[in-house]
């Protein structure tokens, strides 16, 4: 799938299992639709047995993210979800080009070390990409 390829947004019961980081990639991808951000947000998507019960987005979050801050946020996602299988995952995203910030590695990290395991991902307004391990340096 390239950047330009985006897949149909099917209700949650038709989508593919999310059962690796490619899969979520493809999920993430739908739900994204056209890219291009007016300001940084965190999306959190709620995750039981593969499929998507709960998406939404943070809107009006720093461009650096405050560790603090991040922490009582991802705790509240936690406490939202009714079940011990309930997985989080998280997207960034922010306005501008693909080539990764210390914001990007900031949030990257934050939300890798809060996480329920799924991979972080970062949406610009050109590219749609997981943030690996390489990209997780901790920038604070």
């Amino acid at each position: 799938m390239t950047d330009h390829e985006i897949p149909a947004l099917l209700p949650p019961d038709q989508m593919p299992p999310v059962v690796d980081q490619a899969s979520l990639e493809y999920l993430w991808r739908a739900l994204m639709g056209e890219l291009g951000f007016a300001a940084p947000q965190v999306w959190v998507m709620v995750l039981r047995e593969g499929a998507a019960r709960f998406v939404t987005k943070v809107e009006e979050v720093p461009l650096a993210p405050d560790p603090g801050h991040v922490a009582t946020m991802v705790r509240c996602f936690q406490h939202l979800t009714d079940r011990r299988e309930d997985r989080l995952a998280f997207l960034f995203a922010r306005p501008g080009g693909a080539t990764l910030t210390d914001a990007d590695h900031a949030w990257g990290h934050e939300l890798t070390v809060r996480g329920d395991g799924w991979p972080v991902h970062l949406a610009t307004d050109t590219a749609l990409r997981v943030l690996a391990m390489d990209d997780l340096r901790d920038v604070g």
